[in-house]
């Protein structure tokens, strides 16, 4: 038996790595040109200093680690801009530009993220943090406060929906414009408040079998069951309706972006059907946690809490392509401590 030893990520299609990659942006373009349109200043700002951050750290690496410009590929340019394209799109419309931090905080923002989160466990198909979710976190961890808006639509959460210091503090989210949470007509992020073209790269991506959609109904559906509890029991406690909050929830921040372009990864991400259920539904799981428990937005760090587990998905004695016994152990233990961090803090306050 001869075995091949391969990168990841590993797919069954027609096409190849380089098509894969187009694809994802071509996904990607429907939310940039909203981005372009709606933020023309910002985005001028911040796309260009990305991309060329990424796709020169790629270059570097390259040329340090190879010793040859030739192994500079097309599919190491298309991956560092995709990682460009997807931390710029996660990135506050203002940071600072006007005392010139903001440029430092892009490029180092992008710089960490491709080097500490891809780069250096060995570059393309060898990363197990997705680079720009590291990149958005490190951004909004060490230069959150240059603005008001640096905190994108967390800060939403906090100050106009909210009183004290978590999301379950809801005072009347009956007020709160869902219609203009779909089409992006709020402070946020420059890439996330804009769900509708979110929807249309979804669309493009499914049909085209660039991401698997395992995963996105995984961490969706787990989202929404979670927060639908929440409603139910705010409302029970004499709150909002369940359903409204629950749409609150998910149209606020960044969950469907990071559903769509972030958590499908297939590089950071598991193989196997059940192992990729699992890992969606644990990214939901952290994403309800972080915004119920600790009141900010929990994607970037539920999607990097998630790749750190995908290696003990795929753990050879562990991982297979059919539902075992421990898949739903795992699961029903899930589901178990989800509910708990629900409703146990709700009922509480």
């Amino acid at each position: 038996m001869q075995f091949v030893k391969e990168t990841a990520p590993h797919i069954k299609r027609k096409d190849n790595l380089m098509w894969m990659l187009l694809n994802v942006i071509i996904g990607l373009a429907p939310v940039c040109i909203w981005a372009w349109v709606a933020y023309p200043l910002s985005a001028l700002r911040i796309f260009p200093l990305a991309l060329a951050t990424c796709v020169l750290c790629e270059f570097l690496f390259i040329l340090i680690v190879k010793k040859s410009v030739k192994e500079f590929k097309i599919e190491n340019i298309l991956s560092s801009i995709i990682t460009g394209m997807i931390y710029s799109l996660c990135l506050p419309t203002e940071l600072g530009f006007a005392s010139g931090t903001g440029y430092f905080v892009v490029v180092a923002g992008a710089a960490i993220g491709i080097v500490l989160g891809k780069l250096v466990f060995g570059g393309l198909g060898n990363n197990i943090f997705n680079p720009a979710a590291l990149g958005m976190i490190v951004v909004r961890l060490f230069w959150g406060g240059i603005s008001g808006n640096a905190a994108g639509t967390a800060g939403i959460i906090d100050s106009t929906i909210t009183s004290g210091a978590t999301a379950l503090g809801v005072l009347d989210i009956t007020t709160v414009p869902l219609f203009d949470l779909l089409l992006g007509r709020i402070p946020g992020s420059l890439g996330e408040t804009f769900h509708l073209a979110i929807l249309v790269g979804l669309v493009y991506l499914l049909v085209t079998k660039t991401i698997d959609w395992k995963v996105l109904v995984s961490y969706l559906g787990t989202f929404c069951v979670l927060v639908l509890t929440a409603g139910v029991v705010l409302q029970i406690k004499g709150g909002a309706f369940f359903g409204q909050y629950a749409l609150y929830q998910l149209l606020s921040g960044g969950v469907l972006f990071g559903a769509v372009y972030m958590i499908t990864d297939p590089v950071t991400g598991p193989v196997g059907d059940p192992a990729r259920v699992l890992f969606g539904a644990f990214a939901g799981v952290v994403t309800v946690a972080i915004r119920l428990l600790a009141g900010t937005e929990g994607v970037g760090f539920s999607i990097l809490f998630a790749n750190m587990i995908a290696p003990v998905l795929n753990y050879p004695q562990w991982s297979s392509s059919r539902w075992k016994k421990w898949h739903f152990i795992t699961a029903g233990v899930l589901a178990g401590v989800a509910l708990l961090i629900v409703i146990v803090p709700l009922a509480m306050k």
